[in-house]
């Protein structure tokens, strides 16, 4: 199974630690953060993946072989042209790049357990997968129905325990067949339009959920020695 890895956002939050650096490169424990993620998807059964750049991309390019032997994954880069958001990064990725058969999308920011991944690979049709939180205060707010499926995606700012996006999905060849590539968002734009349509599952998952992308974040992630472990 193919996965798309989003890692062409600028990192402006995190950008007293990285400087520079494109935020899914940033060293922990002497390698890549994005080594991290990358070989939590070969022990979820992953196969191959694509890189969706733009910010650093020549970073990116520059390390691709590195990545790819650290991890163990076969990889690819695709650039986008200029900032397409979320959902255009990906649109872009499955226009230079076509999957053949269901594939998985991720954010390169954020590590979890290969369960994640392994939840969106062996179930059917769109999904989503999900994370429940004490705070919803600084990620988007879901909203399902009885049987489990994505109704809404809120916005952030809404406080309390729930459910939010674990930034990872899997979709069927069709989902974004007839999308024409522009700025969109994963979560604004994409998303709410298969939820009229097909309709997208919401797949719970229990296990580590740690998102890099404030200074806060990422000195947790780095002072619990998470850096090249793999369950």
């Amino acid at each position: 199974m193919r996965a798309y890895v989003l890692c062409g956002g600028f990192g402006t939050r995190l950008r007293s630690v990285t400087g520079d650096s494109q935020k899914a490169l940033v060293p922990i424990h002497g390698e890549p953060f994005l080594v991290h993620v990358l070989r939590q998807l070969v022990v979820a059964g992953i196969t191959e993946a694509v890189l969706c750049a733009h910010y650093r991309a020549d970073q990116v390019a520059n390390q691709l072989e590195d990545l790819s032997r650290a991890s163990g994954l076969p990889l690819r880069m695709v650039v986008e042209p200029e900032p397409l958001g979320t959902g255009g990064a990906l649109l872009n990725a499955l226009r230079e790049s076509p999957p053949e058969n269901r594939y998985l999308v991720l954010n390169a920011d954020t590590f979890l357990d290969p369960e994640a991944y392994r939840l969106a690979a062996t179930a059917a049709g769109d999904v989503l997968v999900a994370v429940r939180v004490e705070d919803r205060a600084r990620y988007g707010s879901l909203e399902t129905d009885t049987q489990g499926r994505l109704v809404a995606l809120r916005e952030k700012g809404q406080h309390g325990p729930g459910l939010v996006n674990a930034g990872v999905y899997a979709f069927t060849p069709m989902a974004f067949a007839n999308a024409e590539v522009n700025v969109c968002s994963m979560e604004q734009d994409l998303l709410p339009a298969l939820v009229l349509g097909e309709g997208v599952a919401v797949l719970e998952y229990t296990d580590r959920f740690i998102d890099i992308g404030t200074p806060e974040s990422f000195e947790h992630y780095l002072n619990n020695s998470y850096g090249g472990a793999t369950q």
